[in-house]
């Protein structure tokens, strides 16, 4: 497996292509987190494909979406991108009660819940993609 091909997934439109993450973020060697932090951001990065296929895709029209995990520092920031409309879900309205992992619903809390579990979440559309980055703070 290249450098390349370890650092980015790239998914198809279907929520099946959700079964791949896990693995995906499990041989990440480069990558050492404790288990509640490899669950949370597994579930987050589940949550924002999953928004994305359901809310952010066009109908008949092949969305390729590429995940990319970035270790810095304290800090782990994932890009994730797509080809489908413009969809920016860091604007999805505040929930009156805090999410929990038990929750987690595609399309539901999922935008609540990258709030929650991440220390930033920002959204740009460039050249017809969209592009939304999570950063992480890796526990000592």
């Amino acid at each position: 497996m290249s450098d390349t091909e370890a650092r980015k997934l790239m998914l198809t439109n279907q929520l099946a292509e959700l079964d791949r993450l896990a693995p995906w973020l499990q041989h990440r060697s480069d990558l050492e987190l404790s288990g509640d932090t490899s669950l949370a951001i597994q579930v987050c990065l589940e949550e924002a494909i999953a928004n994305i296929i359901m809310y952010g895709a066009v109908e008949d029209e092949r969305v390729e979406i590429s995940v990319g995990l970035e270790p810095a520092a304290d800090m782990l920031v994932v890009q994730i991108e797509d080809t489908g409309r413009e969809f920016d879900p860091t604007q999805a309205p505040s929930l009156t009660v805090a999410p929990s992992l038990t929750d987690a619903k595609p399309g539901k809390v999922g935008i609540h819940l990258m709030r929650s579990f991440s220390d930033g979440m920002t959204y740009l559309r460039d050249s017809d993609r969209n592009h939304l980055t999570l950063r992480f703070v890796q526990p000592q």
